[in-house]
């Protein structure tokens, strides 16, 4: 069984490649009850989340620890898109002990820092290879490869984890930055949809912010199929960012080489 936790698809995609290699499933965490499962040494057990802030988000660390391997083969993915810091390890203690980790590059989604690691090149550079990476991995979890983190850690991974990690949650993952051009919202009600953390809700046909924190996984403005959703001035100007997007847009390339 492969569980995800994603914002803009990356994580879902990596998880569904991996469970068709595997004939498995991937389920979204947040849809799933973690002490349903039951496992045998026969299994495999993957969780495949994005990194926030050298991190594991808090609700897949908060499933992993109520999950009961059972003897499976434990995993994880993480995807990133500049460094991972220590977040596969932090999690092995934190949430589910694993036998192995690895990290995969993928685009960058945050639109909240007033900068991106991307631009939409980069983006499809990476995207054009990430199967080619993804597979590499892949063949490795089939081998059960045990004892191995393997990701670009960046410098002073551990020290970093811990400093970042507390910088986010303590300053960084407030909801009050969010609004909505009222002009420009077209009252879908998407981003109440896609918000893992139940934070959005519509409010006379705009999304209003109700929670005072929320995970910060940026679904909500990069889903916006109208682009109405600002997170205060950092996210001005930068691009969003879905994988089904920019993946359809590699296809087209493809595609239109070939003809």
């Amino acid at each position: 069984m492969i569980f995800y936790f994603t914002g803009t698809g990356n994580s879902k995609w990596i998880a569904e490649q991996i469970a068709l290699a595997l004939k498995d499933q991937a389920v979204n965490l947040l849809d799933a009850d973690p002490e349903a499962y039951h496992f045998t040494e026969k299994d495999y057990l993957g969780i495949v989340f994005p990194v926030y802030a050298y991190a594991a988000p808090e609700p897949v660390t908060e499933f992993a620890q109520k999950l009961k391997s059972n003897g499976a083969f434990t995993f994880t993915v993480c995807n990133y898109s500049n460094v991972t810091g220590h977040a596969m390890q932090r999690f092995s203690r934190e949430g589910m002990y694993v036998n192995s980790g690895y990290g995969l590059l993928m685009p960058d989604n945050t639109t909240v820092i007033g900068s991106s690691y991307d631009t939409e090149e980069t983006t499809l550079e990476k995207l054009r290879d990430a199967s080619k990476r993804l597979d590499a991995i892949i063949e490795r979890i089939k081998a059960k490869e045990i004892g191995i983190f393997e990701s670009r850690e960046g410098e002073n991974p551990e020290e970093n984890s811990e400093k970042m990690l507390g910088l986010f949650r303590e300053k960084r993952s407030f909801t009050e930055p969010f609004h909505v051009a009222e002009d420009k919202c077209i009252s879908c009600g998407l981003c109440e949809r896609v918000c893992p953390a139940k934070a959005v809700k519509m409010q006379d046909g705009h999304p209003v912010w109700v929670k005072e924190k929320c995970y910060v996984c940026t679904a909500c403005i990069n889903r916006c199929p109208v682009e109405a959703i600002e997170y205060g001035s950092k996210s001005q100007g930068v691009y969003r960012y879905t994988f089904e997007k920019y993946n359809q847009k590699v296809k087209n390339d493809q595609k239109n080489r070939r003809g």
